[in-house]
This record gives structure tokens, sequence and C-alpha cells, in this order.
């Protein structure tokens, strides 16, 4: 039987050997990973097909490659971002897609490629012209009645999203056709909360004297160049002489900024609602009842948002506007650019900004996002390229600190890292460390107060908001002051915590949740 076979494989064509290593793998993957869903996506494929005199093999190859197409797409973004493909990435490439392309190669490129590949696919897939044979009956046959059998095993599928999440621990074709009925987002509380707490809801209190205005900058992909490079001393930035400043744990790498900005605005981690919490500011834009902007504008605070891209990107402005956020500032609205670009120094947005602000009558609490971070950094290089801009980066932060001073008015600033450039996956075997950055927290033109937390320790990021406004003088809401409690002990990185602190901890938040 063996030399048959060998004998049948010598006699193909390059083409059809090459469609028999093809229909070979997607075998292989259905079988090895338990996979029928690769079905559903071969089925349409297979049936345009039909009737156009091809061999077989090559049928059946042409109508997988869509599916093999896709499970390669996962694995590369499961490696980049530990999220296989799934279907609701369609929040991120239906209106962001071409404007990420605009600015970065490698998008433009992999797009280019990927419309030229369709349509070689697309007309190899409809060449031809013929009868339907018996294979091709038999098989349309076959591929539909197993695609009858897993939409039907669809219905046993529950709407707990946590169920739901554990499938999309691996990149399959499973976990992409699942993920079209992933329930809308919750969040995971205790099954056994306990009664709730009937200590009165206090809110921020404000410093004595003056309030500070409070501005948050974000610093995109940065992370302090001592981690690759001993010895480098930023100026202003980070410096390892700042009074308050430090290691800081965030929950995302190489991308998904939002996750860093959603976990400043509300203290909360986004992978606490579910669906990886990847497109949060989609999926919760008017869900969240409680975040920085909502508590501070009951102390009388203007609320503001500079963005460095278009507000509709990811829905920045719709979610920020959603959560307590009065005034939203992209580069167009600032006069900064016509849109999107990536090469703008941080100090044009500081200077818009405070242009924006003005001599405020009432304090202002505002995020300001940088973007001269944003990759992609030199291909062979890229550390030097990350070290040149840095330091352009700690330059204007510098001068945003004097002109903070020169203004007069008190200041309360925090700095942030958001997450580390995809490039550190070349530097960092560790994958933990992937999740360090810093933060710097400055008080101008007033003395920062004394805090429980210590100096120079490693701290979470959804800790971060309620430690720099202690620093500037407020007291603590109800609910940040049980976050510290239920965080005591893991202050540095709240995923180190046992599940039922970090449960109970949402359960605390779910009287802010929709």
């Amino acid at each position: 039987m063996l030399k048959p076979a060998l004998h049948a494989v010598r006699q193909l064509s390059r083409p059809q050997a090459l469609a028999l290593t093809v229909v070979a793998v997607a075998v292989i993957y259905a079988v090895a990973l338990l996979d029928p869903y690769i079905a559903l996506l071969m089925l349409p494929f297979f049936a345009l097909g039909c009737a156009r005199g091809k061999h077989p093999l090559v049928l059946l190859a042409l109508s997988v490659v869509p599916a093999l197409f896709l499970l390669v797409g996962s694995g590369i973004k499961f490696a980049i971002t530990g999220i296989p493909l799934v279907v609701y990435d369609h929040y991120f490439l239906h209106s962001n897609v071409l404007m990420l392309a605009y600015n970065d190669w490698r998008i433009a490129s992999t797009l280019i490629i990927s419309t030229v590949a369709a349509g070689f696919y697309i007309k190899h897939l409809f060449s031809g012209r013929g009868a339907f044979s018996r294979f091709e009956r038999r098989t349309l046959a076959l591929v539909a009645a197993v695609c009858v059998a897993t939409v039907f095993g669809m219905q046993s599928w529950g709407n707990d999203i946590w169920n739901w999440n554990q499938d999309l621990a691996t990149p399959t074709l499973r976990a992409f056709v699942r993920s079209a009925q992933i329930p809308d987002p919750q969040l995971e509380v205790l099954p056994d909360a306990p009664a709730a707490d009937t200590t009165p809801e206090t809110g921020f209190g404000a410093p004595n004297g003056q309030r500070p205005d409070i501005f948050m900058i974000l610093q995109e992909s940065t992370f302090p160049p001592a981690m690759m490079r001993p010895g480098y001393a930023p100026q202003t930035l980070f410096a390892t002489d700042a009074p308050d400043s430090g290691p800081l744990r965030v929950h995302t790498f190489a991308g998904g900024t939002w996750r860093t900005e959603f976990s400043i605005a509300t203290q909360m981690r986004p992978q606490e609602f579910g669906n990886d919490g990847l497109y949060v500011f989609h999926q919760l834009e008017g869900r969240i009842k409680r975040s920085v902007f909502t508590e501070l504008k009951k102390l009388g605070y203007r609320t503001m948002v500079f963005y460095p891209s278009p507000g509709s990107f990811i829905n920045g402005e719709a979610f920020y506007r959603s959560i307590g956020v009065d005034e939203f500032y992209d580069p167009i609205s600032l006069g900064v650019s016509t849109g999107w670009n990536w090469k703008v120094r941080d100090s044009v947005f500081y200077d818009a900004m405070l242009k924006k602000i003005g001599d405020s009558p009432t304090p202002v609490i505002a995020i300001m996002l940088t973007i001269n971070q944003h990759g992609p950094h030199d291909v062979k290089d890229p550390m030097s390229d990350y070290v040149a801009r840095f330091a352009k980066s700690d330059e204007d932060f510098g001068v945003f600190l004097e002109n903070l001073k020169l203004r007069g008015r008190k200041a309360g600033v925090f700095a942030f890292g958001d997450h580390q450039p995809e490039f550190m996956t070349r530097f960092l075997e560790d994958h933990a460390k992937w999740y360090d950055t810093a933060y710097d927290i400055r008080c101008v033109n007033f003395e920062c107060a004394k805090s429980v937390q210590p100096d120079k320790s490693p701290i979470d990021v959804v800790l971060l908001t309620a430690i720099a406004l202690e620093k500037f003088g407020f007291t603590l809401d109800h609910f940040s002051m049980r976050q510290r409690e239920i965080f005591k002990n893991c202050i540095d990185d709240i995923m180190r915590c046992d599940d039922r602190f970090r449960l109970t901890m949402n359960s605390a938040f779910s009287e802010f949740f929709q």
C-alpha cells in the first residue's frame, strides 16, 4: 500500500505536490488540535472553486488557504500580544488600519502584500470551467455536514464570558470562530461576595488652600533606558535623584496604550472586564460610572484630554467623554497637525496644552499622551534609536516642568510609561519583565505631602493615580482606600495577589459598572 502511494506522489506535478503539502498541514492541524471549525472557513471557498475542472488536491488546497492564512495571522498576533486573532478585532481594523499604515511601513507593507496575494488567490480560485465532479459533490456534502454539526455544537456554549475567555488561550481557528459569539464584557466578581459594605461612600478631599492643577503625562512606549544600558542617567524624566519616582508595573506590552489609559483613569485593570480588555474603549463606552475625572469634577475641576491622534482612533474621544471628560483635544483641534503624525516632539503638545488651558480660573485635571517614542524604531539598532528619542522626551519634560513653575500656580504632575516597545522581545527573555516601566511624581510650586507609599518602591499602574493624588495633598475616597487595603500585600503587581483579593476589588467596583 505504501509503495503505490509513494508512486502516486512522485507522479504529481509541482503545483499538485505543493497542494498536497498545504492539505496535509491543514489535516494535521485539525486532527492535532481537534479543531473542526476549519470546515466553516473552508466551505464557501470550496463551493466557489467547484465546477472549474481543478485537480482535487489543488481545489482542497485553495479552499483551506484562507483558514491557514487566518491561523498564521492569529499566531503572529498571539506571539506579540498574548491574544489570538478574534472577530472583535474589527474594532481596531475598521477605522484605524489605514491611519496606522500611513505612519508605519510594516503595516503598509503587510496591507499591500495581502492585497496582491488576495488578488492572485481569487484569480486562481475562479479560473477554469467544468462540470461538478463526483469528488466535488461528495466532498462538498461532507464539509457541509461537518459545518452543520459544529454550528449545532455552538448552541451548548454558555453566556459566562469567563468560560469563553479560557478558549482564547491558544491561537486556533476554534478561538476565532467562537469569539464571534462572545457576550458583552462583564465584570468578574466573587461568587460568594460578602454583604455590601455599609461604610458611607466618600469622595476625594481637596487639599487646603489653592487646589493644584493636575497633569497626567503618558509617555508613549517608554521605559527607563538604564534597564538596557546600565549607567544611563536621565536629566529629569524618571531621574534617579527624583524624589518620587520608581518602577511601575503595567498590563500591556508592545501596544494597547489605551489599556494603561484605562487603568490610570478608572483605577481598574481592563482585563477584569473580559475579552482580554483590548477594546474597552469601544465596548465599555457609557458603562463606567466612576473615574478620576468624575470624582475630581465634584471638586470643581475642569476635565481635559490631549491626544496625539484623531479622537476617532480606538474610540478615544467618545470613551473619555463617557467617563466625565468635558474637553477633548486632538492634533487637529490643537492645530498641531492635520491628523496623525508620529514624529511630533513632546514639547509641541506640552505647549499646545498649556496654551489651551490658559489662565483657567478653575483648577484643571488633564491627561496628555506623547507620541515621540511610538515605533517603528530603527530595525538594526532599535536601542540607540530609542535612547535618542528618550533624550528628547527627557529634555522636553524638564522644560515643561520649568514652564509650570513660571505659571506660579500649584501643579501636580505624574508621568508614566504606558508599555515597552515591541523590539524589547529581542532583549528580554523573561516575559515578566516586559511589563516593567516607570513613574515620576512631581509637585510644582508646592511641597509634596507624605504618603504611606515608600519612595522608589515598585507599584502597579492601577494604584498610581491614588498614590499621586495623595502626594498632591488630597485625601483618598472610600474606593481608593479599600483598593489600598485589599492590595496592600501586592502593591507592586496586583496579579501576584490571590484571585480572591482581585475579585473582591472587582465586587467593590461593580456598583460603578453597568
